[in-house]
C-alpha cells in the first residue's frame, strides 16, 4: 500500500512539474520590440562576434549576448545590465524619435530641461516630466500606438530602402509598414516581419546605411 501511495504521489508531482513547465514556457514571449541593439548586452562587444547570438527573455523583455558566458551573467543577475542596454537604446533610438512633444502632456518634451527618457521593452519613449510616466504605464500600448504612427508619418518621407530588407524585392505601392525601435522599415509582404523581428540589428544597419545589403536579403539580391 505505502508504494502505491508513494507511486501515486510521484506521478501527481510529475504531472505538476509538466503543468509548470508548460506555464513557464507560455509566459516565455517576448513583450513590446526585440533587442535591437548590435552589441552583447553583457560584455558591449559586438553582437555576432562569436557567431550567432544567444536570445533570452527576463519578465517579456527579449536580450541578446554574444557568447553563453555571457548569458549566464545576465541570467544569474539581470538587474545589473538594465542600466547599461538603456543607455544603448536611448542613444541608438533618440537621434530617430519623431517627436518633440510628450506623448501625454502634448508639451515640448524640453519643457523642464532635458526629456524624460523612458525604455519600455526595448523602445524609448521621451516625455515630458516624471509625472508622465505613470499616465503612460496605466495605458501603454496607447501611447505606443501614437508613437508608431508619428514614426511612420516622419520617415515615410525620407525612406531610403527601395527594396525589402529581407526578400530583396522592389517594394510597391503596398508595402507592410513596421516600428521596430523607434525605425521605420517598409516590406514586401506580411511574412517578411517574422524576420525582421528575429535580426533588427541587421536590418537596422542597412537602413543606416540607405541600402539593402546581400546579407540581409534572404534572396541575396542587392540594391
Amino acid at each position: 500500500m505505502y508504494t502505491n501511495v508513494k507511486a501515486k504521489l510521484f506521478i501527481l508531482g510529475a504531472a505538476i512539474a509538466m503543468m509548470l513547465t508548460t506555464q513557464s514556457t507560455m509566459a516565455a514571449e517576448r513583450v513590446g520590440d526585440p533587442y535591437t541593439l548590435d552589441t552583447c548586452a553583457v560584455s558591449g562587444k559586438g553582437l555576432r562576434a562569436k557567431g550567432e547570438p544567444f536570445v533570452i527573455l527576463v519578465e517579456g523583455r527579449e536580450y541578446k549576448t554574444c557568447c553563453s558566458k555571457c548569458k549566464e551573467k545576465l541570467e544569474a543577475d539581470p538587474s545589473a545590465f538594465v542600466d547599461s542596454v538603456d543607455e544603448r537604446i536611448i542613444k541608438q533610438q533618440a537621434k530617430h524619435y519623431p517627436l518633440t512633444t510628450c506623448l501625454i502632456s502634448g508639451k515640448p518634451v524640453k519643457e523642464h530641461g532635458e526629456p524624460v527618457n523612458l525604455v519600455v521593452n526595448n523602445r524609448l519613449v521621451q516625455l515630458c516630466c516624471d509625472g508622465c510616466k505613470d499616465k503612460f504605464k496605466a495605458d501603454p500600448a496607447k501611447f505606443l500606438a501614437k508613437l508608431d504612427e508619428a514614426v511612420i508619418e516622419k520617415q515615410d518621407k525620407e525612406y531610403a530602402l527601395k527594396k525589402c530588407p529581407i526578400s530583396g524585392e522592389k517594394l510597391g505601392d503596398n508595402a507592410k509598414n513596421i516600428v521596430v525601435g523607434n525605425r521605420l522599415v517598409k516590406l514586401c509582404c506580411a511574412g517578411c516581419e517574422k524576420k525582421v523581428l528575429a535580426n533588427p540589428d541587421k536590418v537596422i544597419a542597412m537602413l543606416d546605411a540607405g541600402k539593402v545589403t546581400t546579407e540581409g536579403s534572404s534572396k541575396k539580391k542587392a540594391e
